[in-house]
């Protein structure tokens, strides 16, 4: 029934707010190249940037291709409705998928209070319903890290190390995601922890990740060849690397975003896979050689990451349709949407303590818990190694939203107790549930 509320939600908002594609790549930014690539794509002209007219890598291509399939079918196949509306029936979908998996992963690592809690929390979150309008790749992403730590949460860790097969599908899962957005480098970090978690020791640990990097290096291949091919340079995933590490350093930085052609920048008129590599370099010289402004820049990127929530509706509203909301509605929105972010972090930061105790404490389902601990970590730690964007904190929020529950059953297992449950998902014994008390 959540995930019916939650669908429909997305649905309703979908369809009224979806009703034009972007317009121009200055005006509407990463949602223009999203569309502009992968509606190139499904006509057949190839991945050629719009700037240059030339093959490009810029941004990785796992998104382009996703939106390619939708409107490929959409110019192809009798299927109704406008490139909007597709692009947003695709996100309707792949977000409802996701509450789902958030339940999933919340009851194997917990159980049915946490994982419903969860699964609530995120399927009336806000900015994860009006992202459904947008062009932008957080929907997609966050399906596809979901997916990833699903297929690690579906074994059982007290049984001995994870199956080759396991392994290698969850690598096709994880070379995926990867392709999509290279955030997503933490789920493997996690299942490494994991399996030292449960006592596996190091070589089963690197063992769990030399099988789960054959399929990753497969799916990665063929981009990979393209590009070498193209450029004639190694460049597994895309060519944006060095301007978004670039961007904001330089001295006095507000740790936001500034186009990267200032003089602490390679020149930006540079072919993309010669600047990648020279402004990457760049970065870390000016870390180097700067590092207290480094370290100053650090903490004003994670506030402008974290300090609101409500950018996603100018996003859904931005791409040329001639959509408005009354500005007392639009103003309730935006601190409704702000406030129940807020919220959820906050009430996260003791569930992160519990998270972290049962990581150390419980060997079948420590493994688990480290898994969220470090996924949710390295998608905090990642963006601010770049510069500082209130949407790059957005991927976090299905994890917060499953730590947020774990502090709220918390203090709901102190006035109404549950008895230990075992789940008809995994058939465990029932010491495999893990309780927020437990923690």
């Amino acid at each position: 029934m959540i995930a019916l509320v939650g669908c429909l939600l997305r649905l309703a908002w979908g369809l009224w707010a979806a009703r034009s594609t972007p317009e121009d790549w200055q005006i509407n930014g990463d949602q223009y190249s999203y569309w502009f690539f992968g509606n190139e794509i499904a006509r057949g002209h190839g991945y050629v940037s719009y700037i240059t007219g030339k093959a490009t890598s810029y941004y990785p291509i796992g998104y382009p291709l996703v939106l390619s399939v939708v409107y490929w079918l959409g110019l192809h196949t009798p299927l109704p409705g406008s490139q909007a509306q597709l692009t947003a029936m695709l996100h309707v979908l792949l977000s409802t998928a996701s509450i789902a998996l958030v339940y999933f992963i919340a009851r194997r690592a917990f159980n049915h209070r946490v994982a419903i809690i969860a699964a609530a929390l995120v399927a009336f979150y806000p900015s994860l319903v009006i992202g459904v309008a947008t062009y932008s790749v957080e929907t997609t992403f966050i399906f596809s890290a979901l997916l990833c730590v699903a297929i690690l949460m579906d074994h059982d860790w007290s049984t001995g190390p994870m199956s080759r097969k396991r392994l290698l599908w969850f690598g096709v899962a994880m070379g995926a995601s990867l392709l999509i957005r290279p955030f997503s480098l933490p789920v493997f970090i996690g299942l490494g922890i994991a399996a030292l978690c449960a006592g596996a020791g190091w070589r089963s640990a690197l063992r769990h990740l030399g099988w789960a990097s054959i399929t990753v290096l497969l799916v990665l291949t063929p981009l990979t060849v393209r590009n070498a091919v193209v450029f004639g340079k190694f460049i597994p995933i895309s060519t944006n690397l060095g301007d978004g590490m670039c961007m904001s350093r330089f001295p006095g930085s507000d740790g936001g975003f500034s186009w990267a052609n200032h003089a602490w920048c390679a020149d930006p008129g540079l072919p993309e896979e010669i600047r990648n590599p020279a402004n990457t370099k760049a970065a870390l010289h000016f870390i180097y050689d700067h590092p207290g402004e480094e370290l100053r820049q650090i903490p004003k990127r994670f506030v402008l990451m974290m300090h609101q929530d409500h950018g996603t509706l100018a996003e859904a509203l931005g791409n040329g349709s001639d959509l408005t909301l009354p500005s007392g509605l639009r103003r309730a929105v935006d601190i409704t949407t702000d406030g129940y972010y807020h919220f959820t972090w906050i009430v996260a930061l003791p569930g992160l303590a519990l998270l972290f105790a049962g990581w150390r404490r419980n060997r079948r389902t420590g493994p688990r818990c480290a898994i969220i601990a470090i996924t949710l970590l390295g998608l905090q730690i990642i963006p601010l190694t770049s510069w500082g964007n209130p949407r790059f904190h957005t991927p976090m929020l299905p994890f917060i939203a499953i730590v947020t529950a774990v502090s709220i059953a918390w203090v709901l297992d102190r006035r109404w107790p549950q008895t230990t449950e075992v789940t008809d998902i995994e058939q465990a014994a029932p010491s495999d549930q893990l309780t927020a008390s437990d923690l």
